[in-house]
């Protein structure tokens, strides 16, 4: 007893070293010593460990409250919500608030919202766990996209709480999102007035002086933020893509360089370094850097992937294709590296195998996205009956008319102003790295979140349009559209895009999404059916992988002015060019299933 009490003191004092050094030199091995050990392990940022014991001390104490709310605890940490989620379902059989809310942090980041709702209605929290149940009570409704009750929460609570520099940063973040920038600035220039450097902070400043378009302090506060976190990946990438954006091409990059030489290697600072260098297309970079990484980390899998995408870029698919190889037999249930592989075997012909990297990606990864979409075209191309299950164009790709919102004589009227709206924010918009869009730009942010009448009463009619849809779909548990069907939705992901004379969207799809909708605010004058060129038309259908006449465009659309097009997320979709000093405007946005 008196050999814990020691262990115990030195974990209190913060000397997690001395304190497992007690534990294993007096070989303590009762549940309390397990759990002390455990904490120390963290505390010394050696997790793996620290799971190890609680695995094992699982085994003899399954009904432990204390060790599973520890155990729990660290997996939500560590982002393993699934492993949290299933501890929790097939192990407690006592409800505790700590549990409660390690549960109820799975769920959210998991995605299972309705559930998620339905537990906070049964919360009832303890004083010391106030804070976290508010923190997690304010991620669900960030989660549901309900940013108007975010700000109802924290204008009930006292000041003191409020100007929490956790709550600050909070609200700044959803004020933001709401479009309210100036104020979402000055509660963050608060914080920093306290002294606070916190990277998160200091990198906000500057994303929001972005949106601001003051590049200028932009620029300064990303800086700002990696002088004091040189490892902090998004102020990196955030800066460049502003330098790419005002074509600074003295300065592009260069932050990557400029930490590589002052600071130890670091594999998150390689792949992203190595990620912008093919988003610029600077291939024959990107393979010296990704070769010199991988003489540093030689087994880090993100840049072992790197380097094999850097390869296919440059033509040298073999190499390419059996590094993905080597990557699959390491990471069976990584995703991506299943569907790089695939791409290989499509456009060499061997649809077969394509086939059978892709149904096992599916086992890992049921509902993602560009898996289906790669699917899609591998039966396709085998002739393979479950193509026109799955994309059948005529059930899942449907037009819709905007109805037009209260308050307005015409429609025309409505369209008229939102695109005056629309216009004003595409003024400083500028093409950026890695989006579709060629010759035209695309807004930043969220553009539905943005506290505006035009734009509520647009997002009123959008959502008429998508419950029609939902209700509509056919049953079918094994669809990957139709069995996450609930008829709840959200719209997970906004922006507006214009397209200039020559512009057009490159064939895609929309990974994030489930159902991708774009409406169409403004088009040209010369987009008409009777156009045998189909300038400005959305084509459905065609890959991103060029393989010519292999390639088919399924459906052809005529978009007009006030409609809607909803279609599955994993439809191939790209529009032709343009043909028109007019701009063509849309609204694209993707929507989730809340489940």
């Amino acid at each position: 007893m008196q050999n814990f009490k020691a262990a115990l003191t030195a974990y209190n004092t913060k000397n997690f070293q001395k304190s497992l050094d007690i534990i294993d030199e007096f070989k303590l091995s009762n549940l309390d010593a397990h759990l002390l050990k455990a904490a120390s392990l963290t505390a010394l940022n050696k997790n793996d460990k620290a799971i190890e014991i609680y695995q094992f001390a699982l085994k003899n104490s399954p009904k432990s409250t204390p060790l599973l709310e520890n155990y729990t605890g660290l997996l939500c940490k560590l982002g393993d919500f699934i492993s949290c989620l299933n501890l929790l379902n097939t192990t407690a059989t006592t409800v505790s608030p700590k549990l409660t809310l390690n549960k109820l942090e799975a769920l959210i980041k998991l995605g299972h919202l309705l559930e998620a709702k339905k537990l906070v209605q049964l919360i009832n929290t303890p004083t010391n766990l106030e804070f976290r149940f508010l923190w997690l009570k304010i991620e669900l409704h960030e989660a549901l996209g309900e940013l108007d009750i975010i700000e109802n929460i924290i204008n009930k609570l006292p000041e003191a709480q409020q100007n929490n520099v956790y709550i600050s940063y909070k609200r700044a973040c959803n004020l933001r999102n709401l479009g309210r920038f100036n104020e979402a600035l000055d509660l963050l220039l608060n914080i920093e007035k306290k002294k606070s450097t916190a990277p998160e902070v200091l990198y906000l400043i500057g994303c929001i002086y972005k949106d601001l378009n003051n590049n200028q302090q932009c620029e300064r506060y990303l800086n700002q933020c990696l002088t004091i976190a040189p490892y902090y990946v998004p102020a990196h990438e955030s800066l460049n893509k502003l330098y790419y954006s005002t074509k600074n091409n003295k300065l592009f990059l260069s932050s990557y360089k400029l930490v590589k030489q002052k600071y130890e290697p670091h594999p998150v600072i390689e792949h992203s370094f190595i990620s912008q260098l093919i988003k610029s297309d600077s291939y024959e970079s990107a393979l010296d850097v990704s070769t010199n990484a991988l003489k540093l980390f030689p087994n880090d899998q993100a840049i072992l992937h790197a380097h094999s995408v850097v390869l296919g870029k440059l033509n040298d698919h073999e190499k390419a294709f059996n590094l993905l190889n080597q990557l699959v037999k390491k990471a069976p249930h990584e995703s991506r590296y299943r569907i790089d592989l695939a791409n290989y075997l499509i456009m060499n012909g061997d649809y077969i195998n394509a086939i059978v990297q892709l149904e096992s990606a599916l086992k890992y990864d049921y509902f993602n996205q560009e898996v289906w979409a790669y699917l899609s075209t591998a039966w396709r191309l085998s002739a393979n009956d479950k193509y026109h299950w799955l994309t059948n164009y005529d059930q899942y790709v449907k037009v819709f008319e905007l109805k037009k919102p209260k308050g307005y004589s015409t429609s025309g009227q409505f369209f008229e102003n939102f695109t005056d709206l629309l216009l004003n924010l595409h003024a400083h918009s500028t093409q950026l790295l890695d989006q579709s869009v060629r010759s035209g730009s695309q807004t930043e942010g969220h553009l539905l979140f943005r506290s505006n009448k035009l734009i509520n009463d647009f997002k009123h009619s959008m959502n008429n349009c998508i419950t029609s849809y939902l209700a509509n779909l056919p049953k079918d548990q094994s669809h990957p559209l139709c069995s996450r069907n609930n008829n709840a939705f959200k719209v997970n992901g906004s922006w507006s895009v214009k397209l200039g004379n020559k512009g057009f969207h490159a064939n895609h799809i929309h990974p994030a999404g489930w159902l991708s909708a774009p409406s169409y605010i403004s088009l040209p004058n010369e987009l008409n059916e009777n156009d045998t060129n189909k300038s400005g038309w959305l084509k459905l259908g065609e890959t991103c992988l060029n393989l010519k006449e292999r390639e088919e465009i399924a459906r052809s659309i005529c978009p007009k002015t006030g409609q809607m097009i909803i279609f599955p997320s994993y439809i191939w979709h790209g529009t032709y060019p343009l043909k028109s000093t007019q701009p063509r405007l849309s609204v694209p946005c993707d929507v989730m299933p809340i489940l």
